[in-house]
């Protein structure tokens, strides 16, 4: 390595880090106008409603799948398709 490059990557490393680190205090942090007491309260309210879900994102059930076709017309249709040398570009990207 020349002279140059040991220069070089480390004034980009910092440049690179600083402009990360002005990314916390892009946006300003506006106070609250609630006291202690009021957010307390309106987390139990939450909390006896049931609005607060603990653990994974995905807690709440999913409705059952119901099929539209049977597997035999997604077969038929598929076979159909690869006779024709059908392809869906969705899938394949092209």
């Amino acid at each position: 390595m020349n002279s140059r490059q040991l220069i070089l990557v480390p004034v980009l490393a910092l440049v690179g880090g600083a402009s990360i680190a002005m990314e916390a205090t892009e946006f300003p942090i506006e106070p609250s106008v609630l006291t202690r007491e009021a957010v307390k309260s309106a987390l139990a309210q939450a909390r006896a409603d049931g609005e607060i879900v603990r653990g994974e994102a995905s807690l709440r059930a999913d409705p059952p799948f119901v099929a539209v076709r049977t597997r035999e017309e997604v077969r038929a249709e598929a076979v159909a398709a690869a006779h024709a040398h059908r392809v869906d570009p969705l899938h394949t990207g092209g």
